[in-house]
């Protein structure tokens, strides 16, 4: 399949196993999503590889529901997340660095469409996408640090 990706770092003041909890811990996880998403219904489990969960987007009155598969290709280091049906896939790779600190680099692929009308969808979602991600990604690091999140 023909895609095109998304993709943002973000360095973070702790621990990889600490920013990986927050990622596959569905319950932690939908405390640091900004306000585009609407809700995270788990379906099946709930933590780690095997968690099936709905995320319902709505991003300029455009409402998407994908329904999210969570696998661990690499534990500890590289978490998936994919609806296969839309043919949208999350991978969230932790890259330790030192001091007990890490890079987070979050990347999504897209089916890409063909023609003008694919072209123009790949440049509004991915300025889109960008801005929501480097939202949660400030939303984690915040919860990380204080414990809350006070914008979204």
């Amino acid at each position: 399949m023909n895609v095109y990706e998304v993709s943002l770092e973000h360095r973070f003041p702790t621990s990889p196993e600490r920013v990986y909890n927050l990622i596959v811990d569905m319950e932690e996880h939908r405390r640091i999503l900004p306000r585009q998403f609407e809700s995270l219904d788990v379906l099946e489990g709930g933590k780690g590889a095997g968690t099936v969960f709905r995320l319902t987007i709505n991003v300029m009155g455009s409402r998407t529901s994908l329904v999210m598969t969570l696998s661990e290709p690499e534990p500890g280091r590289i978490v998936q997340e994919q609806d296969e049906k839309a043919g949208v896939t999350t991978i969230w790779k932790l890259i330790p660095e030192p001091g007990d600190r890490c890079l987070l680099r979050l990347t999504s692929q897209f089916p890409n469409k063909p023609g003008f009308s694919g072209w123009m969808e790949r440049i509004a979602t991915s300025s889109m996408i960008r801005s929501i991600y480097k939202r949660e990604l400030k939303n984690m690091e915040e919860y990380l640090t204080t414990g809350t999140v006070t914008k979204k």
